[in-house]
C-alpha cells in the first residue's frame, strides 16, 4: 500500500524589502527632491510643506494642474508658468504664486482644515457670528469674556464636524456677504474690528450653512443643535 505525504511549502518571508507602494512612494519623493531647486526646497521646508503635499505640474495647463491638485489633495505645484513679478514656479491651488505672498499659504491650509464651523448669535445685538474653532465647547465663553463685538450674550446655536471645515466657514463668510457689518469694539483697551459679523437671522445663515455643505458634497456632523 503507497502512502501519500502531502507537504505545504510556505511561502518566503522577505522582511527586508519594502512593499511595493512603500517603495514608488519613497522614489516619487526622490524624483521630487531632484527635480526642485534647493532654494524652493528651502521654501517648502521652511513653510512646514511636506513633498507628498507638492505636484510636479510640468506639462499641464493652469486648469488641467488645479483640478490634478484638488483630486489629489495637493497644496502646491511646482513647474508651473512663472510669475510675472520675480518669476517663482511654485503656485497654490488657485494658481497664485505662493513665494511672492506667502498668506495664500496660511490661507489654504485653515481651507483644507478639519475642525467646528458654529454659529453663534447676540440677542442683544440683533447680530450672529460664522466661525471656524477646533472645538465649539468653550467658543461661547470666549465670546462673551472677551465681549466680541461689544456684547457679552453669545450663544452657540448650531454647530457642525467636519474635514472641510475651513473651506465650509469661507464659502459660509462669502455667501452670506450681503448681511455683513463691521463693528468697532473695545478689547483690552485697545480699539478692535469684527469682520465676520452679520445682521441676518440665525435661521438664514443655518439654512446657507446647510445648503453649501450638501451642494458642494461636503460631508459634516451635526455635534450641536441649540433646541
Amino acid at each position: 500500500m503507497n502512502t501519500f505525504t502531502t507537504v505545504v511549502v510556505m511561502p518566503v518571508s522577505h522582511k527586508n524589502v519594502l512593499p511595493s507602494s512603500t517603495h514608488e512612494f519613497k522614489l516619487v519623493i526622490t524624483q521630487m527632491e531632484n527635480s526642485l531647486s534647493k532654494s524652493q526646497l528651502k521654501f517648502l521646508k521652511e513653510h512646514n510643506i511636506p513633498l507628498e503635499k507638492v505636484l510636479n505640474a510640468k506639462g499641464l495647463k493652469k486648469r488641467e494642474y488645479r483640478s490634478k491638485m484638488k483630486e489629489l489633495k495637493k497644496s502646491i505645484a511646482f513647474n508651473v508658468t512663472p510669475c510675472q513679478k520675480k518669476g517663482h514656479t511654485l503656485r497654490n491651488r488657485s494658481g497664485h504664486c505662493v513665494q511672492c505672498n506667502t498668506a495664500y499659504i496660511a490661507y489654504q491650509k485653515r481651507n483644507d482644515s478639519k475642525g467646528i464651523v458654529y454659529i453663534a448669535e447676540s440677542i442683544g445685538g440683533g447680530i450672529i457670528k460664522v466661525g471656524y474653532s477646533k472645538s465649539f465647547e468653550t467658543r461661547s465663553e470666549s465670546l462673551n469674556r472677551t465681549e466680541y463685538a461689544g456684547y457679552s450674550d453669545w450663544v452657540i446655536k448650531f454647530a457642525i464636524e467636519s474635514k472641510n471645515a475651513g473651506r465650509i466657514e469661507h464659502k459660509i463668510n462669502s455667501s452670506l456677504k450681503k448681511y455683513a457689518q463691521s463693528v468697532r469694539y473695545n478689547h483690552d483697551n485697545h480699539l478692535q474690528e469684527s469682520t465676520e459679523i452679520f445682521k441676518c437671522a440665525y435661521h438664514i445663515a443655518k439654512k446657507e450653512l446647510i445648503r453649501t455643505c450638501e451642494t458642494d458634497k461636503l460631508k459634516y456632523k451635526i455635534v450641536n443643535k441649540f433646541s
